[in-house]
């Protein structure tokens, strides 16, 4: 009987173990990705492309009010609008307008045909300079969510812009009505030609896309299903994730790798002799900034050619490199600089009109460390000394031209007077900014501060301030000195003659 009952003992304490165990583990085992999906807004998306390049979509937008308090209204970004041809803020330069449009200036447009909240009609405005923002009227509690639904119909340009078609692809970037970011105010700026002027909160997507039959997708998120007729269809989903592109080719070919449990695609052009050199360099860098900077927390990973006038654009799961890149070397940064956005805007986001040093500069410095361990092209040596070389020329020509140059890394992306000063500032300063912390803090201190920076604002937006306060909490230096002179410009990097503004 003892025997008897101290086994049945130990049997009942083991299933109690096990169930507890169960229990436990899908509550402390649940995923970074699944409990960041949870209380966001959420987006469902009902698209068809047609012959004519013209998406006709639905669309409803589970809103979850996050800010913190009672608002009054919601806006939305139209950045479609921007590509009208009365459209006053154009998304492009005199400098790249020719690149943008190969065959002759193209124009764009999104047509709401009905906006609809929790199942009435609503009323609604639109506002900003280019009316680009669509300001619904509806009062909204803190954590309170509101159902809204719109019909609308967005015209694609034939360029080689992020939203446009071109040579046998299309890109569907920043295409659809998007909540604007809320910090006090909605931050309602336009879709400046300058940079990346966009911010936005994680959000959950589900999205359905019909298209032309020759062609192949791919998007942001997880595909669920793929249905061909006379049309192809293929739907999507997708976790907090900060936006939603979708690019199409007709000429695609795909090489997929696994790296870290993601499936890494490189999409290149039938006839590529370079798919599989690029599909592995794409995995060394989703490898090399998930060990330092923290692990990627998405299935996948795809990095597309597509026609595109800059060299590259960043967007979640989706890295879009520019088929007009013919140096092979030039294409590997590429392809790292973007997923290294993977991480700097995309995981840790930011104000990118406001503070675009905080993800661009970053992303390129982030570059130079991938290239540093990785010896595949030019070493990190090269890079910095190519970066102060490029600089101190910048600075020189400009000084010598007008006799004064702006040296500021903190200005918003439309206060830079053109792309060649945001390049020189964002771009390349920051990669001296970097390079000059590092020497400063050291180099373990410096990945071990860019790891907790990760970690403390992923899936959230970030902004200097906590970049900052971050590093001198990591590496135990006041470091607000150096960063007010690298920032505001009045720390000078070995210049000659130049009259500081």
């Amino acid at each position: 009987m003892a025997k008897k009952k101290f086994w049945l003992v130990f049997v009942s304490f083991v299933l109690c173990a096990v169930m507890f165990s169960v229990v436990f583990g899908l509550f402390w085992g649940c995923s970074p990705l699944k409990k960041a999906s949870k209380n966001l807004t959420s987006y469902s998306i009902d698209a068809e492309l047609d012959s004519a390049y013209v998406v006709h979509a639905k669309q409803t937008i589970d809103f979850y009010n996050s800010t913190g308090v009672e608002v009054q209204d919601i806006c939305l970004h139209l950045y479609a609008r921007a590509f009208r041809e009365e459209a006053v803020i154009k998304p492009y330069t005199n400098l790249n307008k020719a690149s943008c449009f190969p065959l002759g200036e193209s124009f764009g447009d999104i047509e709401i045909s009905r906006v609809d909240v929790n199942g009435d009609s609503a009323n609604f405005e639109y506002i900003g300079q280019d009316q680009d923002i669509l300001k619904i009227n509806q009062k909204i509690s803190p954590n309170g969510r509101a159902q809204i639904y719109l019909e609308y119909s967005v015209t694609l340009p034939n360029c080689t812009h992020r939203m446009g078609y071109y040579n046998g692809t299309v890109n569907l970037g920043n295409w659809y009505p998007i909540v604007c970011y809320y910090s006090g105010e909605w931050k309602t700026d336009p879709y400046y030609s300058t940079g990346d002027p966009f911010a936005s909160e994680c959000a959950n997507y589900s999205v359905k896309i019909t298209y032309p039959p020759e062609f192949d997708c791919y998007a942001t998120g997880n595909l669920q299903s793929e249905q061909e007729t006379d049309k192809k269809t293929s739907e999507f989903s997708a976790l907090a994730v900060r936006d939603f592109a979708i690019v199409l080719s007709n000429k695609s070919i795909v090489k997929t790798v696994s790296a870290n449990k993601t499936s890494v695609s490189y999409v290149g052009y039938s006839g590529d002799s370079d798919i599989d050199k690029n599909a592995n360099i794409a995995a060394l860098a989703l490898s090399y900034f998930s060990k330092n900077f923290g692990d990627y927390p998405y299935d996948n990973l795809v990095v597309i050619k597509s026609a595109f006038l800059q060299g590259g654009m960043e967007y979640p799961n989706l890295v879009i490199v520019s088929d007009a890149i013919t140096d092979a070397d030039e294409l590997s940064k590429v392809i790292v600089h973007e997923i290294a956005h993977q991480w700097w805007y995309g995981l840790v986001g930011n104000n990118q009109v406001s503070e675009p040093w905080l993800d661009e500069a970053l992303a390129e410095y982030s570059t130079c460390l991938f290239f540093e361990e990785n010896n595949i092209g030019e070493t990190y040596a090269e890079m910095i000394k190519d970066a102060t070389a490029s600089y101190m020329i910048y600075v020189d020509v400009i000084g010598s031209l007008n006799g004064k140059v702006n040296l500021a890394m903190n200005l918003p992306v439309n206060k830079y007077s053109s792309e060649y000063e945001y390049t020189y500032m964002i771009y390349v300063k920051g990669v001296i900014m970097f390079d000059s912390l590092r020497e400063v803090v050291g180099r373990e201190k410096l990945i071990k501060a860019l790891k907790k920076y990760c970690k403390t604002y992923a899936f959230k937006v970030a902004n200097g301030a906590n970049f900052i306060e971050i590093v001198k909490k990591t590496c135990h230096k006041d470091i607000d000195g150096f960063f007010s002179g690298w920032l505001e410009g009045t720390n000078v990097v070995a210049t000659t003659f130049v009259s500081i503004v």
